[in-house]
């Protein structure tokens, strides 16, 4: 994947947790490219909650803004991670629903409450919003 091309930008900040590696630091402000399997998760600073980035998808040089935030039924706002994910050569070789090549079109980024958060207890109520902006 050309990294100028497909990437992932706005997660600056975020402390990461690459899930392949084991590896544990902070992102930096530059974007996020895929040039082997990844599979991290980043989770925002304790002021920061909802996700804001920005995914360039290919050739024609789009992008897609994603905002993802989350409350509780009390109205407490709950940090948002994202796990951004690729399979590259050799995981996507033996995934059956999915090509052998097809790394070379995604990049997937998941918003999602992720990290621990004991605030979502049995019978607790999250309202998730994400929305989705081409450009």
């Amino acid at each position: 994947l050309d990294a100028n091309l497909c990437n992932v930008a706005g997660l600056e900040g975020y402390n990461v947790d690459d899930k392949i590696t084991g590896d544990q630091y902070v992102q930096d402000d530059k974007p996020i490219f895929v040039d082997r399997e990844v599979d991290r998760i980043y989770t925002p600073a304790a002021d920061k909650k909802a996700v804001e980035c920005v995914i360039c998808t290919g050739e024609d040089r789009s992008k897609v803004e994603i905002r993802a935030s989350a409350m509780t039924g009390e109205g407490e706002e709950l940090p948002v991670s994202a796990v951004v994910w690729n399979p590259f050569i050799e995981k996507s070789k033996g995934m059956s629903d999915y090509g052998d090549e097809e790394y070379h079109d995604m990049i997937c980024v998941e918003p999602g409450i992720l990290s621990g958060n004991g605030k979502l207890g049995a019978g607790k109520e999250v309202v998730f919003t994400q929305v989705i902006t081409t450009k």
